[in-house]
């Protein structure tokens, strides 16, 4: 299976947090999609490995993706190495992806400044005909990251509006991560209700930047081409692959 889009994240709920309405907008539109979770989570404050990737699949299928993987790399532990990049090649071969998304390369946890790394370098290699990894060189089109725990400048705003209430439909199937502290959980971070009120603000504040009600800014270290100023705003945009189906039925 080809993929147009392949979302990597160091934990099993980090596409939900930055690119879960632009993914879920995608697949609306009938591309094909895919997440990547190059750990398990399991060195998390609450949840196991095997909860998370039951509630990992939840909400993959909340996003409508085709393909959710676990590489299993460690958690807390994540590393730019020869094994890990390996890894991670192998699957941007397997599933050719026109772009890849990984996380900004700015963070506070390390785990996502090095998926962050990892992503990025295993890209390019993945397009070397000689690097020693199964399947055959495919370098994706465009690399481009999604906002975590920071937030820089986005290259562009994507509208999300219409998908916020399965982007949150998503979040939640993490329940492990999101549900309130009780007697089998302990306060995190991300379990506190500020968290969910301050990514609501975060998507609002994008949002804010294209006039729309809600929004998820993405970053490109690259300068991409344009040829026709035109496309700008969805002007002369390129129909989705929904709207190339329903154009050809009689």
């Amino acid at each position: 299976m080809n993929l147009d889009i392949m979302a990597f994240g160091a934990h099993p709920d980090d596409v939900e947090i930055g690119l879960g309405g632009t993914v879920i907008k995608h697949t609306a539109n009938g591309y094909k999609c895919g997440i990547v979770d190059l750990t398990a989570g399991e060195t998390g404050t609450n949840g196991t490995a095997k909860i998370r990737r039951e509630e990992a699949l939840r909400a993959a299928e909340i996003m409508g993706v085709e393909v959710r993987e676990c590489l299993g790399l460690p958690d807390a532990r994540l590393q730019v190495n020869e094994e890990n990049l390996r890894a991670v090649i192998e699957i941007i071969r397997r599933y050719r992806p026109k772009v890849v998304v990984g996380s900004y390369h700015l963070d506070r946890h390390p785990d996502h400044l090095r998926a962050s790394q990892l992503v990025r370098e295993a890209a390019y290699l993945s397009g070397l005909w000689k690097y020693p990894a199964e399947d055959e060189a495919h370098r994706p089109s465009v690399v481009a990251q999604y906002f975590l725990g920071h937030v820089g400048e986005p290259t562009f705003v994507v509208d999300i509006s219409k998908h916020y209430e399965r982007k949150m439909g998503a979040l939640c199937a993490h329940e492990s991560q999101f549900g309130l502290p009780g007697d089998t959980q302990w306060d995190t971070l991300v379990n506190h209700p500020a968290f969910m009120s301050g990514l609501q603000s975060r998507d609002q504040y994008m949002g804010s930047k294209i006039q729309a009600a809600y929004g998820e800014g993405i970053y490109v270290q690259e300068i991409q081409p344009l040829e026709d100023l035109t496309s700008l705003k969805g002007r002369r945009r390129r129909k989705t692959p929904r709207e190339q189906n329903e154009r050809r039925e009689p």
